[in-house]
């Protein structure tokens, strides 16, 4: 019995030494045909035979002018990450230890890109957008080292809108945090910075219009301005939303007359009486100063937690039958003036966004404008979140003609302080069980459906402006921008959280 131990066990002992190196010659295979890391991974990529080194004679050039900007911003962030006093040129000739810029067939769509990688390095897009991608991957590759092995990436995105939101109505952020954020987003393909720039805390915006209802920490028209050309140098738009006619508490303090009063005499200090004429007044100047400081193809109307009980406000009802017809009723009201917010947004050529929750089957005799994108973000009945009842599904929002955004309060929120905080997701729970096709009602896209999901966002809610400083917060976004670009990406990734981890690590933080 000993010996056939001793004898089974050198069997066993010399498979194990030979299936250990079948695996190390495999695994050395893998590692010479792999495809370089990069956050989000990409769709794919073709070995080749050499490499690509940069060094301190190294060039951006874009191949022509329309490239100078993207050259000269991958320029300097190359200076922040190596060190090297690299510049950009438009034109000149290649050679070894180049990047090279230019316009040229790429698959996957207006942001998708081509990157060859041989003695120089060339990024090529079929717009300005997925040339601009491609040097992101490049910025990546380069932070992990000086040298890229040869080979051919090709990537695009799935969704094509994969953001940010940040609640600055409730917490004041620094310009200087927001361009923070841009280069963040940036570096991970993200392209949307939404701001939220009205709530119960503040009305962030300085105007000429109506000047009583800007708060003391508050963006300038230039800061704005600024901030928008800064971010639209790094690929990132800025969508705003200033929210009405619910989250109107900072507006409504200088306007206490048009705050709405229920049939008890409850007043709503945070929503705006849609009865009174003297609330489209306001809101229409409000909207008409900012829509031409916004150059955005969108324009957040917000419209989300207004009111759960019409019969609560017969005054809604009574202007409803004035103006929609004898059988309307307060919802109506609401309705109409989601389509009346739309029709000036729509007048200044944007398209117009609000939340889902305020969607219901029955109650109103009008529908809201097909043409309006929703952020479907809350879940049927969900408890302790009166809005979100009985809200249309993600699908059937598309069945109406709506194009969605997927803002699943979980997992893609985090809040700060307040109830809504005990359902802030781990960035792993994200990454492991969610797909931007899930909404939070439980509804899952099929194929015909996808093209109607433009994608997601991870959304900072600041319902306790004190909870976190900056610093923290950016703490906070960090693992959760990555997940969220992988995601929203949609290229083969690492099957669980725990796989991507290193991948974040190697892959790091933007430059500066």
């Amino acid at each position: 019995m000993g010996r056939l131990a001793v004898r089974l066990g050198s069997a066993v002992s010399a498979v194990v030494c030979a299936v250990a190196g079948v695996a190390a010659v495999a695994q050395g295979a893998a590692a010479a045909t792999a495809a370089p890391v990069t956050i989000p991974a990409l769709q794919r990529w073709t070995p080749g035979t050499g490499a690509f080194t940069f060094g301190m004679d190294s060039r951006v050039v874009a191949r022509t002018g329309d490239q100078r900007q993207a050259a000269a911003v991958l320029a300097a962030d190359l200076r922040a990450l190596t060190g090297v006093p690299i510049s950009s040129w438009v034109g000149v000739q290649i050679r070894p230890g180049d990047i090279e810029l230019r316009i040229g067939p790429a698959e996957g769509g207006s942001e998708g890109y081509r990157v060859v990688v041989g003695a120089s390095l060339v990024v090529q897009g079929g717009t300005h957008a997925g040339v601009f991608n491609g040097t992101r991957t490049v910025l990546q590759w380069l932070r992990q080292g000086w040298t890229v092995p040869a080979g051919t990436a090709a990537d695009w995105p799935v969704y094509p809108e994969r953001g940010l939101l940040v609640d600055v109505g409730r917490q004041f952020f620094s310009v200087e945090w927001l361009r923070a954020r841009i280069r963040e987003l940036s570096y991970l393909k993200l392209n949307l910075l939404h701001l939220h720039l009205s709530d119960r805390f503040g009305f962030r915006l300085a105007g000429e219009t109506h000047p009583e209802i800007v708060s003391p920490q508050h963006y300038t028209k230039r800061e704005i301005a600024d901030l928008i050309a800064y971010a639209a140098s790094y690929g990132v738009r800025i969508m705003p939303e200033i929210d009405f006619p619910g989250h109107a508490d900072a507006i409504l303090v200088s306007h206490p007359e048009l705050k709405l009063v229920s049939r008890t005499g409850v007043v709503d200090h945070g929503a705006i009486d849609l009865s009174k004429p003297a609330a489209y007044d306001l809101i229409a100047d409000v909207m008409g100063e900012f829509l031409p400081l916004f150059p955005d193809p969108q324009w957040h109307v917000g419209a989300d937690e207004y009111v759960t009980n019409y019969d609560d406000y017969p005054q809604l009802a009574a202007y409803a039958k004035v103006h929609y017809g004898a059988n309307a009723t307060g919802k109506d009201t609401y309705y109409g003036f989601i389509n009346w917010a739309n029709g000036i947004v729509r007048a200044a050529g944007k398209t117009a966004r609000i939340a889902n929750d305020g969607l219901k089957p029955g109650g109103a005799t009008i529908a809201v404008d097909s043409d309006i994108i929703v952020d479907h973000w809350s879940q049927n009945g969900f408890a302790g979140f009166p809005w979100s009842g009985d809200a249309y599904t993600g699908k059937q929002l598309i069945a109406a003609g709506h194009r969605v955004v997927n803002a699943s309060f979980t997992p893609t929120y985090y809040t700060t302080g307040g109830p809504a905080a005990m359902f802030n997701a781990p960035p792993s729970a994200m990454y492991d069980l969610w797909h931007p096709d899930v909404f939070v009602d439980g509804s899952r896209l099929d194929s015909t459906e996808r093209a109607a999901n433009l994608g997601s966002k991870v959304s900072l809610w600041c319902d306790d402006p004190n909870a976190a400083t900056e610093a923290e917060l950016a703490t906070v976004l960090h693992p959760r921008l990555r997940v969220l670009a992988q995601l929203t990406w949609g290229s083969p990734k690492p099957l669980l959280y725990s796989a991507f981890l290193p991948v974040m690590h190697t892959v790091g933080a933007a430059p500066a």
